[in-house]
């Protein structure tokens, strides 16, 4: 989640240890998604561990187990032993470090379509009920983003119940036509689902996968640029999480990032220089 060991010498001081990167990390950025959650809780001592390593602007965006998301039935997972492992986990968090604990994600599985939405809204009814937490719902079909009943139905679900909608945006990826590994392994992988930026609630989530080169990625980047600080000036947080194929690269790209859309030069603390960084929405 937040070490590589190419991301030493420039996300992360040259001699940077997996111990210590999460605390490094945490100096550099203001959150994190939390992948690992999605395939395996930590146990006690790991959780508080990293909770103490983050700084204390710092925010986990954790997802939501698989064993709920990708279940047949969500919401029998949730109620049953799955669920109650993740409100555990989420229940550790609120009693040690709730200011922590950022937006947590629900990623729906690429077959699960707007048909089965009042089963979506049933599960979302609960979740919803744990004081304390914010959601945010990625949806992978392509019912989802048709414009019309389906998705209206689906903005105002969320939007009736306070739960932010998570905008995966692979634009970039999917215009690069490099023939590199990771590049392939990357378009595999990641979603093609069309960009609706539309806040549902206070905390929307964009996730952005670009092109090798970066400049391709300029009209997009001018894009969200505009919608986030629309966002900001109604009063929104949103939440942005950049990527890179393989994300080997993603310090140079952050770099890139902020001197070409948001006109901020930065030192990465890796560098020679290197210390505090410009709050990313400063």
């Amino acid at each position: 989640m937040w070490y590589l060991p190419e991301w030493r010498g420039n996300l992360l001081s040259p001699g940077c240890t997996p111990a210590r990167a999460l605390t490094e990390y945490s100096q550099l950025f203001g959150s994190v998604e939390g992948n690992t959650t999605f395939y395996a809780l930590p146990d006690r001592m790991r959780l508080q561990g990293w909770l103490d390593q983050a700084s204390e602007h710092f925010r986990f965006c954790f997802k939501v187990p698989r064993d709920i998301s990708h279940a047949a039935d969500p919401l029998e997972a949730w109620n049953g032993k799955p669920g109650a492992l993740f409100r555990g986990f989420l229940d550790q968090i609120l009693a040690y470090a709730p200011h922590k604990l950022g937006v947590v994600l629900l990623q729906l599985p690429a077959t699960f379509s707007a048909e089965r939405m009042s089963a979506l809204f049933a599960c979302l009814d609960q979740l919803v009920m744990l004081k304390g937490v914010v959601w945010a719902l990625e949806c992978r079909h392509l019912s989802f983003f048709d414009k019309s009943l389906n998705e209206q139905q689906l903005l105002r679900g969320l939007a009736d119940r306070g739960v932010d909608r998570v905008m995966f945006d692979s634009r970039g990826l999917f215009h690069d036509d490099s023939a590199t590994e990771e590049i392939l392994d990357a378009r595999r992988k990641k979603p093609r689902m069309p960009v609706h930026a539309v806040a549902t609630g206070n905390n929307p989530v964009v996730r952005f996968i670009g092109h090798s080169q970066y400049e391709p990625n300029r009209l997009f980047l001018q894009q969200w640029h505009k919608r986030i600080v629309q966002w900001q000036s109604e009063g929104k947080t949103p939440w942005v999480f950049w990527h890179t194929a393989g994300n080997r690269d993603v310090g140079k790209f952050y770099r890139w990032t902020m001197a070409n859309i948001w006109n901020q030069t930065i030192t990465l603390p890796g560098e020679v220089g290197g210390g505090v960084t410009p709050d990313l929405w400063g």
